[in-house]
Formats: C-alpha cells, structure tokens, sequence
C-alpha cells in the first residue's frame, strides 16, 4: 500500500511540474501577441501610464510609479501584473474598460514568468544563422509541403514558362520570333539560355526600375499644390535602369545613392545618383514656410530609407516611441541628424543642382566622339552631320545631395512630440539600439555603410524578399513594409534567411544572381493551374504548391498590349514621355504647362516612361494601381474594378493597339480567319486557342460584321492575357 501510494505521490509531482512549468515559453511567439494586442496601448511607447511600459519588457521588471515590479521573474505570485491580470476588482484589474484575458493567455504569462521571464529579440532583428550547405529554395518549399502534406504541381508548359518568365525578368512578352526559337528548342539548357538571354536584355533594367520608382517616389514634378515642373529629373531615372542593366552589386547600389556626393572624388554618375532622396517634395505656394517643408523632407528621408531598406515603420516615431517595436523618440531624431546637414531649402529652383549627363548620353557621346576621331575628314558632309548629333546630346541641371559645409552645419535637437518648433534634447547622428551599432561615419555615408555591411539583420532580408514578392506575387514577409512585430511572420522563415544569406555573401549582392536563382527552381517552373482540394488548403499560394499567378502591373498591361500589337516603341532611356490624356485632367490644378501628346512613336513608348505628375497622375495606370508617389510606396494593392476593363476595352493606346493586331493577324495570319486568330492568339499567348476558345472567336468575328479589330480587343482582354498564369 506504502509503494502504491509512493508511485502516485510520484506520477502527482510529474504531473504538477509538467503543468506549473510546461513546455517552455516561446517570448517572440506567445508572450509579445499577448502584450501587443493587451498591454502597449496604455503602457508601450506612446503612453506609459504608471511609468511602466513593456515595449522595452526589462524596464518592466524594475518597480513602477507604485513602487511594485509589474514582473519578478521566477515568481508569478510576487509579479503585479499576474496579480491585476486574475483580478475582478474594477478598480485593480488589467486592462481596465475592455475585454479581459483568456485564461489561455494568462497561463501562459504565468509559466512565462515562472521559467524567469527570458526576452528574445524579434526576429528580424537577430542576424541570419543557417547551414546553406545543401540547401536550395525547392528544399525549403518541399520541406514546408510536406509538413502540409502536399506536394509540388507539375511543370508548367514550354509556352507558360516563356510568357512568365519573360514578363518577370523583362516586363514584355517575347516577340513571335522568339517564341518560336524557344519553342522549337528541344535542348536541356534551353530554358536557362532563355533566362540568360532576358538577364542581359536592355529591358531587364526597365522592368526593375519601374518596380524601384515607387520605393523613390520618382516623379517628374515637385508635388503640393503647384506642383511644378522637374525637367531634368529622369536623368536619375535612367541611371536606376543603367545600374540594373549593369548588374551593379546591391552594395554600392545603395550608397551611391544615399550618399555618392560624399565618396572620394565621386564620379557624375555617383552624383547623379543621389538624386534617389531629391524626389522629395518642395512646397512653392505663396506664404508656407521653407523651413518647415525642408524639415519635412528630411524626415521623409528619414522614413523612406527605413522603409525600403529596413522594413520598418518609423514614421510615427517623429512624434513618440514607436507602439509596437523598441525605437525609441529620440532615436528618430539621431537618424534625422545623418540628413539634417543637405544644401537643400525647400526653394522652388530646387537648387543644389549639377549640370549632367545621364548614363546613357554620356555613353553615346563617347561613342560618337570616337567616330568623329574616325572620320578626321572635318570638312565632310557626314562629319558636319556627325558633329551636329554630338553637339545636340546636352546635359541638364539636376537636384542632387550636397553637404553644407562644416562650418555650417545645423544643430538637430527632438521635436517634442513631433511639432518642429518645439525643440528638446540635442542629439547627433547615431543608428537605433535594436540594431547593431554602426562603425562608420556619422554621415549619409555611413549610414549607407551601415545598411549593407553584412551586419545589419534587415537590410539583406528586406529586399530579398521585395525581389521575391514581384517573382511570385507575395513576399514571404507578406508587409514587404513592415518587417516588426506587428507585420506578417515569414511563411518560410528559413527560406528567407537562406537567400539573404546568398544574396550577400554568395552572389555578392548581384541582383541578376538572385532572380536567377529563384527562376531557375522547380518551385517557380511550376503550373499554376490549381485543383479544388488546393484551392481549399491554399488559396492565396503562401505555401507554393503551385506556379505563381496574379494580375500584371499597370505598366505591363500597357507594354504588353503595345508590343502583342507591333506598337511598342523599344528605345531605352531618355525624357518622360506624355502618350494620350483627355483633354482637361491637369485642369484640377493651377497650371501653366500643358500636356502635349508625344508623336513620332513617343507615345508608344513604356509605361515607365510616362511624365509622372504628382497631383494628376496618368489616370489609366492609376486605376491599376499605381501609386501618386508623394510617398515611398513598397507594395501596391491589387484592386480588381470595373473601371480597369474599362481602361483595357476603351482607352485610346489599348484601342490603338486592337486595331494594330487586327492588321498583324490580316498580314501575317494568312488568309483562312481561323489561321489569323490562331496567330492574333500566338502573340498574346505563344500558343493557339482550344477548339472552344477558337469557335467564340470566330463567332464574334461573324457576329460582329467581320471585325478583327473587335477579335483582337478581345484577345488583349482575356483573363490569360491580363494575368500571369
């Protein structure tokens, strides 16, 4: 009887310590939910009622306005906040005037507290620790299906792969002469020779600086209510796509553009570069204030570079802690000490300003000045010619950063609470304490050193996964934004440790690399075709059990319907361009300039090159989309309206380009209509219709009193067409 009731007083202990400690508490993924969505309202970094606040939890462990420790760790019982948590006292319990906490979330406060209220940092703040050794992203992907108990799909077909890709790397279909070479090819390297040939294209710099401009807020006026004129502007424009194209290490891809001003004997083009935080706006209407819409450019500096670079929202923090994550008010305010010392004024001339060419002219000039040298007969009427094209390649004065000098620099002191006329503490430039600190200078450039050292956790995974979001249509961080705790976990947060680790370390932050990488996967090679069981288990695609599919952007829809067509104009570089606009938008602004339609082929050009006006956006890319870039943007919402139908049905380039088709499947379809839709089909899709499709087409033909124009409309309207399949 003794040893009966010995084994259960044993069992009983086993059993007790199983529940009072249990599986231990995981901080990052158990204790801050419940803290974030509980507790930071009233004791976080807005408000810290009771001078307790538990953003940063250790200074919760020291006694609050009561003189009581909220936490004690290794004792729940002597811990304030256990005890206010359990109360039904109005007067004591926590949090007052809203719903209490689940008894779930207070046992695990409990045992949190009684395993000694260890605290992790989030998880993007810890630098990436991974075994690459044998990995690839289809082990990640696989390694996650399975765990679903799913598994890949099948390839996709020669002709998805070629259309997908194509617009991925490029933003343009293949041309019918490519498609075929493609197609025809039976080789085993084929599709990697196809992915090759697209990384060197001149468009590949195209495509990823139309994803870029938004991240800079590119756009070819000042913003506000004047919104003046930029007329130089797209000199930057074109560096970004001579950068991509160039394939230049994402390293100095950075600095030269947060800082290139301030590198030794900075080239023009480093200068130029620079350009990238001169998008800011400037505010020209009568009676405003330099001073303050020159502070408020910094700080939109100071936001942007957090964003596209970090991840993290910081704006709020102008004006207090941030709510959610540890940056503290006065650590915005060190951040803005690294930009608070440009020329720049808010003055409507925009000055600093440099006379430059852009990538690209210089480029043609030395290629023509090399011919002149050849010629050396300076009398000769194709010298004179000759001479004529070099002389009209002129450079034009852009915005650029520029330093004042040190005996001028400004003193940056806190706003108090956000107001730029209520100064507080003087601080000097430093980074925020919940990344590493920084060894470099305490200027734009080593800010920018900092960013891409290989020590910062953020920057490398940040635009990792920006890159992946436009391959696959979401980032594994869904708020490609927001990087902190209150963003989206990572879907696969070994996969996206894995690249950042190879982006900078492997591939030597070669952009060109890493979408190779992620191209060439089986994972991405994948039909996107999804049957009704998958749709159930996975319907947005987090878990990539199928190829990616989702709408094109605004600029692709546009290029793809000119090029399908025959329209597109393919010149690379150069000023913005202004294709067709009703008469009358840029009337809801006061105005002295107006929006004349390009000709000569200009206004078939691609959509990265349409003129950019702040207040009056090009209204067809606006319905798909595009933001009015006042502001960093780093991931557009896709809206599905009838209103883009509208666009795609109605406007005069998508009308334009029906009609164009329409002669493309007369003069080279042959003479049989069906052979004629059959190739209008091709070139929008580089495969022929099925019988069912084919009979619709033909009988809207006849039904609409023989209209291959009407045909074609249709086949630039397809779902197929629209989206990435």
């Amino acid at each position: 009887m003794i040893i009966v009731i010995l084994i259960i007083a044993t069992l009983l202990g086993v059993w007790w310590l199983s529940n009072s400690h249990g599986s231990k508490v995981d901080f990052n993924a158990d204790v801050r939910p419940i803290l974030n969505k509980n507790c930071l309202a009233c004791h976080g970094g807005v408000k810290q009622q009771s001078d307790l606040s538990f953003l940063f939890v250790k200074e919760a462990f020291e006694p609050a306005k009561s003189g009581k420790r909220a936490i004690v760790p290794g004792s729940p019982r002597r811990s304030e906040m256990i005890k206010r948590i359990k109360s039904t006292d109005p007067d004591v319990m926590m949090p007052p005037d809203r719903e209490q906490l689940t008894d779930e979330e207070i046992e695990i406060l409990t045992r949190w507290i009684d395993q000694g209220a260890k605290v992790e940092n989030h998880w993007a703040y810890k630098m990436p620790n991974l075994d690459l050794k044998d990995k690839s992203i289809d082990y990640f992907i696989d390694e996650k299906l399975k765990s679903e108990d799913l598994s890949f799909s099948k390839e996709a077909s020669k002709a998805s792969l070629l259309r997908r890709v194509s617009l991925d790397l490029t933003g343009l279909p293949p041309t019918h002469e490519e498609a075929t070479a493609f197609l025809n090819n039976e080789g085993d390297q084929a599709y990697e020779k196809l992915v090759d040939r697209l990384l060197d294209s001149d468009h590949f710099g195209e495509r990823w600086t139309a994803m870029w401009l938004d991240l800079a807020r590119y756009a070819d006026s000042q913003g506000y209510q004047k919104d003046l004129i930029r007329k130089e502007i797209w000199r930057y424009r074109d560096w970004l796509i001579n950068a991509f194209n160039k394939d230049m290490p994402f390293d100095q891809f950075t600095v030269e553009q947060l800082a290139g001003d301030l590198l030794d004997n900075p080239e023009e083009n480093q200068i130029l570069a620079t350009a990238f935080h001169r998008n800011t706006m400037t505010n020209d209407e009568g009676g405003t204030d330099d001073e303050e819409y020159r502070v408020a450019a910094v700080i939109d500096r100071v936001n942007t570079t957090f964003e596209v670079w970090q991840g993290t929202t910081i704006s709020c923090v102008q004006c207090h802690s941030h709510p959610y994550d540890p940056i503290r008010h006065t650590e915005f305010y060190e951040l803005y000490a690294y930009f608070n010392n440009t020329a720049d004024a808010d003055l409507s001339s925009d000055i600093p300003k440099k006379v430059l060419f852009s990538p690209a002219q210089r480029t043609h000039r030395e290629q023509m000045r090399l011919e002149l040298q050849e010629l050396g007969d300076s009398l000769s009427e194709e010298f004179q010619t000759r001479m004529t094209d070099f002389i009209a390649v002129q450079p034009g004065a852009v915005q650029i950063m520029e330093e004042l000098p040190s005996d001028s620099s400004r003193l940056t002191r806190v706003f108090e609470r956000g107001n730029w006329l209520a100064h507080g503490d003087t601080v000097v430039a430093d980074t925020p304490d919940f990344l590493p600190p920084s060894e470099y200078s305490k200027d734009r450039l080593g800010l920018a050193q900092w960013l891409v050292d290989g020590k910062n956790p953020l920057t490398s995974r940040v635009i990792v996964n920006r890159f992946w979001e436009q391959i696959f249509g979401n980032g594994l961080v869904y708020t490609l934004e927001d990087f902190g705790t209150q963003g989206i976990k990572p879907t696969h947060p070994e996969l996206l440790d894995y690249l950042a680790l190879r982006f900078q370390d492997e591939h030597q932050w070669s952009i060109k690399s890493l979408l190779k990488e992620m191209v060439m996967s089986k994972t991405y090679r994948q039909s996107s075709e999804i049957s009704d069981d998958l749709y159930e288990k996975d319907r947005y695609n987090y878990l990539l059990a199928r190829g990616p599919r989702h709408r094109l952007s605004a600029e692709s829809i546009r290029d793809q319907a000119l090029a399908i067509s025959g329209l597109l104009n393919r010149k690379v570089y150069g000023p913005s361009v202004m294709p067709y606009q009703p008469e009358g938008v840029w009337n809801v602004i006061r105005h002295v300039d107006r929006w004349k339609t390009g000709l000569d082929g200009d206004q078939h050009r691609r959509g990265l090159y349409t003129f950019w006006r702040r207040v009056s956006p090009y209204p067809s890319m606006m319905s798909f989309d595009v933001p009015s870039r006042e502001v960093c943007v780093s991931r557009r919402i896709r809206t599905n309206t009838p209103l883009q139908a509208l666009v795609t049905m109605n406007d005069p380039v998508f009308v334009e380009a029906s009609e164009a088709l329409a002669d493309r499947m007369r003069t080279e379809g042959g003479e049989d209509i069906e052979d004629q839709i059959d190739h209008g089909y091709f070139l929008a899709l580089m495969e022929k219709p099925d019988d069912g499709k084919k009979q619709e087409l033909l009988k809207l033909y006849h039904d609409t009193n023989e209209s291959m124009e009407l045909v074609a409309n249709v086949i630039l309207n397809l779902d197929e067409v629209i989206m990435k399949n």
